[in-house]
């Protein structure tokens, strides 16, 4: 059904010139594919444009983490004020980073290379509906398959993290456009938007301008901060809805707030009293 809503009608050179002009999308992908052909078209371009994203964003965070921790706006909207990434840290998650790429990421590469054939890239480019409605149905799609993954996977293995995981996320971003007839200009967009967000909620830092703070369904990293926090809420990646119906979505107020009502219930008891008593969550 969906393919009906893309229909891929053919022109002829006349009409294609003319096309080209009613496309509002159309100078953007002319100056993108112009002299690059021989790169978008490769089958490794996708897996290195992805790397090429996630170095950046590494590469950021790291210089404000290690070298601008001090600098009052960063201090001020830190989430965990108490944390300090230190060069240990940073020389473990490296190393994790690079046993993640060496099993996962480049294999992944060399299997493109060899099976996927070089991307066809269109004279013209997507129109603007076909552009913006895949990307909300791939934002909604992975948002909603990912809860539920998510959900069922710390449900069954009880574990935080797992290379599983990463790699359902890395294969699902990169196959969810394949439902329908893709522009490779939309799918570029795609995986630029789905890592953004992905480091975005992942930043450790509540900015004035983040999303969260003017859209009320989007979760952010305050929620998925919380989740490393406490594993069994705030499954939903990106959006907020999954969670408040199953009720998974907790704040740090909520945590606060349960924390002063534990103080005045139990607050009498002696700790030898609460020997023995099991401990939920």
């Amino acid at each position: 059904m969906l393919h009906h809503w893309y229909p891929q009608p053919s022109f002829n050179e006349t009409e294609l010139i003319l096309e080209k002009q009613h496309r509002l999308l159309q100078p953007i992908w002319d100056f993108v594919k112009h002299g690059n052909e021989p790169i978008l078209s490769s089958p490794l371009f996708p897996p290195f444009y992805a790397l090429s994203i996630d170095y950046t964003f590494v590469a950021i965070f790291t210089v404000i983490d290690l070298f601008l921790y001090d600098v009052p706006f960063f201090k001020k909207y830190k989430i965990q004020k108490d944390r300090k990434v230190t060069w240990d840290l940073m020389k473990k998650s490296f190393v994790l980073q690079f046993w993640n790429q060496l099993l996962w990421i480049y294999p992944m590469a060399l299997v493109q290379l060899i099976w996927v054939p070089p991307t066809f890239l269109p004279e013209l480019a997507p129109t603007l509906f076909e552009f913006l409605t895949q990307l909300t149905i791939f934002f909604l799609a992975f948002d909603f398959t990912y809860f539920w993954f998510h959900y069922t996977f710390h449900k069954v293995t009880a574990q935080h993290l797992h290379p599983f995981e990463l790699f359902f996320v890395g294969t699902f971003i990169t196959a969810i456009p394949w439902i329908f007839p893709t522009h490779c200009f939309t799918y570029y967009t795609w995986l630029f938007i789905a890592q953004a967000v992905s480091y975005e909620v992942h930043l450790g830092y509540d900015f004035p301008f983040a999303l969260h703070r003017f859209l009320f369904f989007y979760s952010g990293a305050p929620a998925h901060d919380m989740h490393h926090l406490r594993p069994l809420t705030c499954f939903e990646p990106w959006l907020n809805y999954l969670d408040k119906l199953m009720g998974y979505h907790i704040t740090y107020e909520d945590l606060k707030k349960m924390a002063q009502e534990k103080s005045k219930k139990f607050g009498r008891y002696a700790r030898e009293d609460e020997q023995g008593l099991e401990k939920i969550n």
